[in-house]
C-alpha cells in the first residue's frame, strides 16, 4: 500500500468518523505497518469496518488476520506417529 492510498484511507475515515484525527505523523506511522499489504484488501476491510463499527479502525483492524491455531495443533495435524506410544 502506497502513501498515497492510505491517504485515501485517511479521507474516508475522517468523513465518516469525525473525532479520526489525520495528522503527517499519523500517516507515516500507519504507512510503516501497511505497505506491506494489499491496498484493495485493506479498502474492503474499511468498508466492512465502516458499515458495523462505530468507532474508527486500527492498524490491526486493517491488516491481514491470520487464523489463530495454537502451536501445537500442527503438529499434531501433520505428525503421522502421533498416538503410537500409548498402544
Amino acid at each position: 500500500m502506497t502513501r498515497d492510498q492510505l491517504k485515501t484511507v485517511f479521507k474516508i475515515l475522517a468523513n465518516v468518523y469525525p473525532n479520526f484525527e489525520v495528522s503527517s505523523e499519523k500517516l507515516d506511522i500507519w504507512h510503516e505497518f501497511l505497505q506491506d499489504q494489499d491496498a484493495n484488501a485493506v479498502m474492503e476491510r474499511v468498508k466492512a469496518h465502516v458499515k458495523e463499527k462505530k468507532f474508527p479502525p486500527t492498524v490491526a483492524d486493517l491488516r491481514e488476520q491470520k487464523e489463530k491455531v495454537p502451536p501445537y495443533y500442527d503438529e499434531l495435524m501433520y505428525d503421522i506417529n502421533a498416538g503410537e506410544d500409548w498402544a
